[in-house]
């Protein structure tokens, strides 16, 4: 019994939409700094960086972020290979008994 994928329709979705979410949240304290600081710089007018901008501060949280969702994102590999395995030998034990 897979954990992510038990069809092969979850294949399509399921491994598309969680790729992305834990992309987003590798990358969301970088995202969210540069919006952050183009709005700022926006209404004030002035250069933001880390001297005088709260928001240039957050990427540098990328550096804790990126590895933790690389490894997240390399234990869902793993179980989704496992998964998907496990879903062609079991479509292949039907084939073969019918």
């Amino acid at each position: 019994m897979g954990i992510i994928i038990k069809h092969k329709k979850h294949l399509y979705t399921r491994l598309i939409i969680w790729s992305v979410v834990i992309g987003f949240l590798a990358f969301s304290p970088l995202i969210i700094g540069l919006v952050g600081a183009w709005i700022s710089e926006w209404q004030t007018g002035e250069p933001c960086h880390e001297g005088n901008c709260s928001w240039m501060v957050l990427p540098w949280l990328s550096m804790f972020t990126i590895p933790v969702g690389g490894l997240i994102f390399l234990v869902f590999v793993i179980i989704a290979a496992v998964d998907i395995s496990s879903l062609n030998n079991k479509k292949e034990a039907g084939t073969k008994s019918e």
